[in-house]
């Protein structure tokens, strides 16, 4: 099987020729492609161009502009925050002409490095973009300042890792957080709480953990949960951004359901949580939206049964 040619990329909006001539000569590159968003501008955060072009001219290696095919995004191949559609994005014509210039250009014989903005490749273009859409017909290696590089196949293997941990990470996180709310439930339960909703959502963020009734008074209650306290204790978690989606939330709740009348509390329930059977628990009843201290604070440990 014929082997597949090679095209290398390298990234950083600062270009020095120091770390990228040695680079270029190792690989026997003989054609830089720049892509880079500011790269046509004669000042700013990148090397002149000018500047760039007569380096690499001395050491006999062309330099082409390749900004308006793959440094500008239009809107249409981004969505609404901005990141980019990659259907949308290798369906534009000038992406498509720029792709055929590369081809023509491997074709007459030259080995290509494709330059961009962003030192880190796996959140680069030409990785994320570029290198994906042509690591079929070529063979993409991603090179570094300090002489390593990686080809497309292992960053993105490497990035597939990340992501399964990432997965396993949040998962594990759930779990202890449906833990610590079981415990909670167990404890408000055991101590003649009546349990009316769970995880009662309003929208993202927006969410009633543990809503519940004693003595006539409504409780909303927020369930944190933690491993340790390494980071500082769970209740450390419901910060002023959170305490006000408490407050939403706990408004739409009373309105929704005819409570307005009735009185209420918000309470928090911090878990540091070991095990079933090892777990510390703390109760802080009527906590003060403004940040002010609770009315009392209950401790208990291990885990409660009815």
């Amino acid at each position: 099987m014929r082997e597949k040619p090679i095209i290398y990329t390298y990234g950083n909006a600062l270009i020095k020729s120091a770390p990228l001539l040695p680079l270029l000569k190792q690989h026997n590159i003989n054609c830089v492609i720049d892509c880079r968003t500011n790269s046509n501008t004669p000042n700013g955060i990148t090397t002149p161009v000018n500047e760039l072009k007569e380096e690499l001219r001395q050491q006999k290696i062309a330099y082409i502009p390749f900004f308006n095919h793959f440094g500008f995004i239009p809107s249409i191949a981004r969505n609404r925050q901005g990141s980019i559609i990659y259907s949308q994005a290798i369906a534009q014509p000038n992406f498509l002409q720029g792709i055929e210039r590369i081809n023509n250009g491997i074709e007459k014989g030259f080995t290509i490095c494709i330059i961009d903005n962003q030192r880190e490749t796996y959140k680069s273009k030409r990785f994320l973009l570029i290198g994906k859409y042509l690591q079929n017909t070529y063979r993409i290696i991603h090179l570094h300042e300090n002489g390593h590089y990686f080809s497309q196949e292992k960053i993105e293997q490497k990035n597939q890792r990340k992501e399964e941990e990432r997965k396993q990470k949040n998962k594990h996180r759930q779990n202890i957080g449906s833990n610590g709310e079981e415990i909670a439930a167990l404890y408000l339960a055991r101590n003649n709480y009546h349990i009316i909703e769970h995880n009662w959502n309003l929208h993202r963020g927006c969410e009633l953990d543990i809503i519940a009734m004693k003595n006539n008074r409504l409780h909303f209650i927020e369930v944190k949960t933690r491993t340790s306290d390494k980071y500082g204790e769970p209740q450390t978690a419901i910060n002023h951004q959170k305490m006000r989606n408490i407050l939403k939330a706990i408004q739409t709740y009373r309105f929704q359901h005819y409570l307005t009348n009735t009185e209420y509390q918000i309470d928090s329930i911090a878990i540091i949580y070991r095990s079933e059977q090892d777990y510390d628990l703390k109760h802080f009843l009527n906590i003060r939206p403004n940040g002010e201290a609770c009315d009392d604070c209950q401790t208990f440990h291990k885990r409660p049964t009815l």
